[in-house]
């Protein structure tokens, strides 16, 4: 069949992928590969159709030696864990966390990953946040930022000590003041959500605090998911579910040891989870449960520390696909029986690093996959070199899952920007301040890789040099008195 040019000329920008192998999903969200062409029309994908004839005014890429993918990973956090994580944030001053955020955002765009749910906790003052949120906006990566609410360190010596109060005044009021500019960025890319772990909120607390940002529409609420051995603590999904807060809107992270009856609570209210395999098998968190038939329907895959591992999600998807078929093999031989096939499916784990991530985020009308309508978010995999060749044109997803790294991942393409283009980050413009929208000009100038590097040694020089002044003997043992004394 042969369809020819489009009738009108757009006043939006236009560009072309000529020639593709393109991962398309249908109604029951079946990935199949199809060589066809994609036009895109500001941000949005207008055409997919087996031939599109270019006009003068389009941009065209030739994707002749290429699979396109659509690529949408829940990224816990983008930028804190850069260069050190977690509590160490209390170092970070509202600078090393621009730098921080916005190298962590670049590493996942040139990785392919476009759109990331970011826990932010970094939240030591109203600009830590901002500075944030500065970040994401300049780096052009599709973003829903969840504004958190989290114990900070008081102190590292002589004593390890959290602060007191977990929501004093300011952290709500600065919540407030970033709801009232929200969404953030061109096109409104950068989202406000909320994050908080209920273990440590009293129940009355936690339920203003959902009511408030509810109110204020945040698109996604965050939490933990983890059990720790040393604490006999109700689970994320019980208090909430307790308290009746639970809703299409919650995402937990982790949630390794959800028991059957919190799983049902989570299907029941419409919530979801989010896999990070790497971190959860290095950090003694238990196996991923992403791929076991029962959780697989409200699961999703994503990435946890930069300081951890790579924003490359394909290694992610290889992972937890290989360990969970291990591990299946396991529990058949520990009951004497065998299966002919080998369990989760290539495709299942694609799946749950595009079109599923996006039904976690609450994204699935606009991303997640490639259709005519959604955002113009696409990433561009070149099929001919040496890791990809003999795969791509058989297989394009077991190629992706199996075979790729970040090297071939040849463009990337959020909102219709072209973010990398020939293996290469494209220069990133750094936006003065929140409140750009679509249209608008407010740059401080645009910056290439190189520079951004620069900027982000010398925050990592600094953080060296702050963490070597905490004995980490008493930071441990202060961390594990103030987690008992908590729960008592």
């Amino acid at each position: 069949m042969f369809i020819g040019p489009l009738a009108r000329e757009s006043m939006l920008p236009q560009i072309l992928l000529k020639g593709g192998t393109l991962i398309l999903h249908d109604k029951e969200y079946h990935a199949t590969p199809s060589r066809a062409d994609l036009l895109i029309e500001g941000d949005r994908i207008q055409a997919i159709q087996e031939v599109i004839n270019p006009t003068d005014s389009m941009t065209v890429i030739d994707c002749k030696r290429s699979n396109q993918s659509t690529r949408f990973p829940y990224g816990q956090e983008t930028g804190l864990n850069r260069t050190i994580g977690n509590l160490a944030s209390s170092h970070y001053t509202p600078d090393d966390i621009f730098w921080g955020e916005l190298s962590g955002a670049l590493e996942a765009i040139d990785a392919g990953t476009t759109t990331v749910v970011d826990h932010a906790h970094l939240n030591y003052s109203p600009e830590h946040s901002k500075e944030a949120l500065r970040a994401l906006v300049a780096s052009g990566v599709r973003s829903i930022f969840c504004y958190c609410a989290h114990q900070r360190v008081a102190t590292w010596r002589p004593d390890f000590n959290f602060e007191k109060d977990l929501i004093p005044e300011w952290v709500m009021t600065t919540f407030r003041e970033l709801a009232s500019k929200n969404p953030f960025g061109p096109n409104g890319r950068v989202r406000l959500g909320f994050a908080i772990d209920t273990g440590f909120v009293s129940a009355g607390k936690l339920k203003d605090i959902f009511a408030e940002v509810r109110a204020e529409g945040v698109h996604l609420i965050t939490s933990h998911a983890t059990r720790i051995a040393m604490l006999d603590t109700p689970s994320a999904v019980k208090i909430m579910a307790n308290d009746g807060l639970l809703g299409p809107d919650v995402l937990f992270s982790h949630a390794n040891h959800t028991t059957s009856e919190e799983l049902q609570q989570i299907k029941r209210a419409g919530a979801h989870l989010s896999s990070t395999p790497i971190t959860e098998m290095q950090m003694g968190h238990g196996n991923p449960i992403c791929l076991l038939p029962d959780f697989f329907e409200v699961s999703s895959l994503g990435i946890d520390c930069h300081s951890v591992c790579s924003s490359y999600l394909p290694s992610q998807m290889l992972t937890v696909l290989q360990s969970s078929r291990a591990r299946r093999f396991d529990d058949l031989t520990a009951k004497n029986q065998w299966d002919a096939s080998v369990g989760p499916t290539v495709e299942d784990v694609y799946n749950l690093g595009t079109i599923k991530g996006a039904f976690a985020a609450g994204l699935a009308e606009e991303v997640g996959s490639l259709e005519v309508g959604k955002k113009a978010d696409i990433v561009i995999f070149d099929g001919r070199t040496p890791s990809m060749i003999s795969v791509s044109e058989h297989d394009p997803i077991s190629a992706i899952v199996f075979h790729s790294s970040v090297r071939d991942i040849q463009t990337v393409i959020i909102d219709g920007v072209v973010r990398k283009d020939g293996f290469s980050l494209t220069k990133t413009p750094i936006a003065k301040d929140l409140d750009i929208k679509e249209g608008s000009v407010a740059e401080e100038g645009s910056l290439a890789w190189e520079a951004i590097a620069v900027e982000l040694d010398r925050s990592r020089k600094r953080m060296k040099e702050k963490s070597e002044t905490v004995d980490q003997d008493v930071a441990r043992d202060g961390l594990i008195r103030a987690f008992l004394e908590n729960f008592q």
